[in-house]
């Protein structure tokens, strides 16, 4: 698919094209989180609260790759729609430079301050010798293998879906077949789990990089140059990725903020027990975001060419088949959680309170998938101020009161019931901003009709 066909074929037909391709590449990429827990959770228990507790430094690592990410390709697709082609590769080229310069620098950090930010996240001492391999091995790593998922994104902004969708499959499979050898058979335990991911992501990197130096077929290319206005694109880089940037530091705190709450009002049990429903959420995000990277480039083509009902429609049809997917979930998940919890643990206790747990805490499933849809959405239009609004509504701003009041009340029943209550909220504000923005659109739609006829 050429990026032209952005702007002509169906709304609906082009988002099933872009959506499935998308979302079978972000669920292919959970597979690498998943596998680690799976295989991870067969050592000891507390060795999944080792790879849980340490999550929001990777959390943070993954912001700075969406904030240079989809602030690239949110430009990429704007200008492309605008038949800007040459400052659609300068913005590539400018994303894949900070990429490497950002994850170096951060990587050097954390080493430098490791053992503060281990003592900041609570990691107790039977948990330590867990997570400290985990973590210094993924974070130092990721230098050479996170700077492809940031280029991916663009990969999906020019329409290539089936691209990003099948280096995924390929580096997640790799990553699975990797996992038992080197935990079980080389015998080196978590070290093994972050080797094995390290090592996928690397190879996922090679692969996208080089189709964007070498495949001759592509909109924009990849090319060492000279960029005149390097700084202002960087800077637009980063307002139009800030949103992501935001909600991805304000989860990382979260991350931080709720696992030490579970181990102050319950046990490194409790820990385990949310790693497991991040789990289990995160394949249903990534589900929801495949729709998101499947609606991002239809709406910034469209809105660059100021399509504005193709805009509208790519809405409607994303809110549509998120909510569905939602309430599918839903319904597993409040009839069926041991079925989905026991694939990640075998201790029936873990079991046992990760199954009640995950009720109370996505008891508002059915509006996360349309509150994710509007609050992307609102990023891709180059709208990053409302988009980081209705981020930040839902990950932090609503919840952590409501933490501190049920929390020492209702201990860990209280901080399940915080984040179903900061859903609902969240979801509700979102819906109407959405909701305003539809009709925004149509009077759009319509003044660009009139303009047409008077010409």
């Amino acid at each position: 698919m050429n990026s032209n066909q952005l702007g002509e074929k169906s709304v609906h037909r082009l988002l099933w094209e872009l959506s499935i391709p998308a979302t079978l590449g972000m669920l292919s990429s959970a597979i690498f989180n998943v596998a680690d827990r799976y295989f991870v959770g067969r050592i000891d228990p507390l060795a999944l609260s080792g790879v849980g507790i340490t999550m929001p430094i990777q959390i943070m690592q993954m912001a700075i790759v969406l904030l240079i990410g989809i602030g690239s390709s949110t430009l990429v697709s704007i200008r492309l729609g605008e038949n800007r082609r040459q400052e659609a590769e300068e913005i590539l080229f400018v994303a894949f430079k900070y990429i490497i310069l950002l994850m170096a620098a951060f990587a050097a950090v954390f080493m430098l301050f490791k053992d503060q930010v281990l003592d900041l996240l609570h990691v107790s001492e039977a948990v330590y010798p867990y997570a400290e391999p985990y973590i210094v091995i993924m974070i130092v790593g990721g230098i050479v293998g996170i700077p492809g998922y940031c280029l991916n994104n663009s990969i999906r902004a020019i329409g290539k879906t089936k691209v990003s969708m099948l280096a995924i499959l390929y580096s997640s499979l790799l990553n699975i077949v990797l996992d038992p050898l080197l935990i079980f058979v080389f015998d080196l335990g978590v070290a093994g789990a972050a080797i094995a991911t390290v090592i996928s992501q690397t190879a996922f990197t090679v692969f996208i990089t080089g189709y964007f130096l070498y495949k001759r077929d592509l909109d924009i290319h990849l090319k060492l140059r000279r960029v005149p206005e390097e700084g202002r694109i960087l800077k637009q880089i980063f307002i139009n990725g800030s949103p992501s940037f935001y909600v991805q530091v304000l989860a990382s705190f979260m991350n931080i903020y709720i696992n030490s709450s579970f181990v102050r009002y319950g046990s490194d049990l409790d820990v385990a027990a949310i790693t497991i429903i991040a789990t289990i959420f995160s394949f249903y995000h990534m589900v929801v975001f495949g729709i998101v990277q499947g609606n991002q480039p239809i709406v910034g083509y469209n809105m660059g060419s100021r399509r504005y009902d193709r805009v509208a429609k790519a809405i409607e049809w994303s809110l549509l088949y998120s909510f569905v997917l939602s309430v599918l979930l839903f319904a597993v998940i409040q009839l069926y959680p041991q079925l989905l919890v026991g694939f990640f643990a075998t201790d029936p206790e873990l079991i046992a309170i990760a199954s009640g747990g995950i009720r109370i805490y996505l008891l508002m499933l059915p509006l996360i998938g349309p509150q994710t849809i509007a609050a992307q959405y609102f990023q891709s239009a180059s709208k990053p101020k409302l988009s980081s609004f209705l981020l930040l509504l839902r990950y932090g701003v609503i919840v952590v009161p409501l933490i501190i009041l049920l929390a020492p009340r209702l201990g860990v029943f209280g901080i399940y019931l915080s984040n179903a209550v900061s859903d609902l909220v969240a979801s509700a504000v979102a819906i109407f901003f959405i909701t305003i923005e539809l009709k925004q659109l149509g009077a759009l739609r319509t003044q660009e009709k009139i303009s047409g006829e008077g010409v």
